[in-house]
């Protein structure tokens, strides 16, 4: 198989931005308009719009028994443990009853309230949850000598990460890192803006969020994705995507002379398989860095080294293929403050009017939505 990593064929590129087909900023979620504070309110307000059946007699007394419960335990800071099994019985009809408790003054009320909705329906617990994660309420228990002490926002955010396949590491926004509920508010935004490009699938451990690549990058929530495959095959046989990697991907803060890598990931999503050509045709990598001032920073000679090992796209669905760019090397950052790097690849022209002509656009999460740059700071 060729080695698409170490090909070293000169390679063209600009320091530039391409502004790509569908800009990002053209292609966002409704989602990321919502206030961070009226994210529980909207998940009341889709409850209210999509109402369970009413329970019948004998699901109005259990859930009765699991209210008396809660308060129960509540009036001994104990928190209240669902019978899971009876739980997924009494499923969505128990909400219009058990989601008022979210906002009771009791946080040990509020706290039991958010285990039981998750044991009752996890995908329609998802958006409460999502709401409380600015719940800052304390509780503070022993569990097999063991003590606890943690919020009901960090109660929710195991929740969520519980219900997701894999593990997550949610950025923040580079402004707000150690600023108080900022890990809170971006967990906020990042579930809201994922949650509609969730297929969910039966597991041991219960249903689980797989998010759908294929249904995230083409901007098409999942449940609408099977129709779209019929209706517009054409638009899903090749969806390639480039996005940025770093070592430590907890934090975008550096110090001056500081290594800061970037591997830049190329993947495809899209449903037609194909083989890689022998011999591709280079396209031109576009790069920028601005610098704080807003100008662009000059690029170092090393530019060069890096730009040799760079990957010509197009990407066969079953790779993932990268490169690393040391920023630090390849261009001047000498100067304290926040940097923005872009980087996107127009196809060559032999392939204009094929399926491969679609440019690529850096894609990164920033905290906030996604973004065409990956943004740091240096101190």
């Amino acid at each position: 198989m060729l080695n698409r990593s170490i090909l070293i064929k000169p390679i063209r590129f600009l320091t530039m931005i391409l502004i790509a087909c569908c800009g990002l900023s053209a292609c966002k979620n409704p989602a990321q308009n919502v206030e961070s504070r009226d994210y529980l309110e909207q998940a009341f307000s889709g409850l209210a719009k999509n109402p369970p059946p009413s329970p019948d007699q004998k699901a109005r007394e259990r859930i009765q028994r699991i209210i008396s419960g809660i308060r129960e335990s509540a009036s001994r800071k104990k928190l209240y443990a669902p019978d899971p099994a009876e739980a997924v019985e009494i499923g969505y009809p128990a909400f219009p009853a058990i989601t008022p408790l979210l906002k009771d003054p009791d946080i040990w009320v509020r706290a039991s309230a958010i285990a039981v909705l998750f044991h009752l329906d996890r995908r329609r617990s998802m958006p409460f949850l999502v709401g409380m994660l600015l719940d800052m309420g304390r509780i503070q228990y022993g569990d097999d000598d063991v003590f606890i002490d943690t919020t009901i926002s960090r109660q929710a955010a195991g929740y969520l990460a519980g219900a997701f396949q894999g593990s997550l590491v949610i950025p923040l926004p580079v402004e707000e890192i150690e600023q108080p509920q900022a890990e809170g508010l971006a967990s906020q935004r990042w579930y809201a803006y994922h949650l509609p490009y969730c297929s969910w699938r039966e597991s041991a451990q219960g249903e689980l969020c797989w998010l759908d690549y294929l249904a995230l990058y083409s901007h098409v929530p999942a449940k609408e994705l099977t129709a779209r495959l019929k209706s517009d095959a054409e638009k899903f046989k090749y969806v390639p995507v480039v996005w940025p990697q770093v070592k430590d991907s907890s934090t975008r803060i550096f110090a001056k002379g500081q290594l800061i890598r970037v591997s830049l990931i190329y993947q495809n999503f899209g449903t037609e398989k194909f083989l890689f050509p022998e011999h591709p045709e280079r396209g031109t990598h576009i790069l920028r860095l601005v610098g704080p001032d807003g100008r662009e920073v000059p690029a170092t000679p090393r530019l060069n080294e890096f730009m040799v090992h760079a990957i010509t796209p197009p990407v066969p669905p079953e790779y993932t293929l990268g490169w690393d760019i040391d920023l630090d090397a390849a261009y001047d950052i000498s100067r304290a403050g926040y940097y923005r790097f872009y980087y996107s690849y127009l196809p060559p022209k032999s392939l204009q009017g094929s399926g491969f002509a679609r440019p690529l656009e850096l894609q990164f999460w920033n905290g906030r939505e996604y973004t065409n740059y990956y943004d740091f700071v240096v101190k």
